[in-house]
């Protein structure tokens, strides 16, 4: 897999970038993927991860059309170098959230829906992970509800996500709080999401979410563990 960047792309961010990338893929940085289908997957569909701006996204998309690259290369997210938030570093050291976090997961979990999906498929009523995410929102919701249930745990008003989208912020915040990247010690961001989201570790993960928590840890996959910090230094 690829991590690209414009001219104007700081070579720190593209780096940082591309290192959370590699995490993601080996997080035990041992030098092979911890999940070699799901790497395949990305690597066959020509997936990249941009880092860019938006006044380079959109010449961008023009500038292919017509070309090999308009259907065959593959984009889940973007990295926005001037407005998104970088933890050069990780968060553990700079105490402050990384978008590369979320991001470049939404790119690698691509891998995860379609490599596995009777456990990770992404619509509705095929996967292990939308009856947690039916759970964890009350309801198997298609389109997004006037209010969730008060029982509900994770809530994503977005009129603009589909259910395909509202499995992919769930399984974000899910490895999130199974890496343990949301404790308070580290940054503010589970009390700035609280109205989304709020297990923010993995023990009340255990207590609230059980079927998205045995998914992660009692069913035999290499799902990341650590968190990722851009310091990606394979064993090889």
């Amino acid at each position: 897999m690829y991590v690209i960047g414009t001219p104007g792309a700081p070579l720190g961010y593209v780096e940082h970038t591309a290192n959370v990338l590699a995490q993601y893929i080996d997080n035990d940085e041992d030098g092979f993927p911890d999940d070699s289908k799901v790497l395949s997957f990305l690597v066959d569909d020509n997936y990249v991860v941009p880092v860019w701006n938006e006044s380079d996204r959109d010449p961008f998309f023009e500038g292919i059309r017509g070309t090999y690259c308009e259907d065959n290369l593959s984009m889940a997210a973007s990295m926005y170098y001037e407005y998104d938030q970088w933890a050069i570093g990780g968060i553990e050291k700079q105490g402050t959230w990384d978008t590369n976090l979320e991001e470049v997961w939404h790119v690698v979990s691509v891998g995860w829906y379609n490599s596995y999906p009777t456990y990770f498929g992404d619509s509705p009523g095929t996967s292990k992970l939308t009856a947690a995410m039916d759970l964890a929102r009350g309801g198997q919701f298609e389109t997004i509800p006037a209010s969730y249930p008060r029982k509900a745990w994770y809530r994503y008003y977005d009129e603009t996500c589909s259910y395909g989208c509202q499995v992919h912020e769930y399984f974000y915040w899910l490895l999130m709080a199974n890496i343990g990247a949301l404790e308070d010690a580290l940054t503010s961001k589970c009390q700035d999401v609280e109205d989304e989201w709020y297990l923010c570790t993995k023990s009340q993960m255990e207590e609230t979410d059980a079927l998205a928590f045995d998914l992660f840890n009692n069913q035999g996959f290499n799902l990341p563990t650590n968190i990722p910090d851009g310091s990606y230094q394979s064993q090889k």
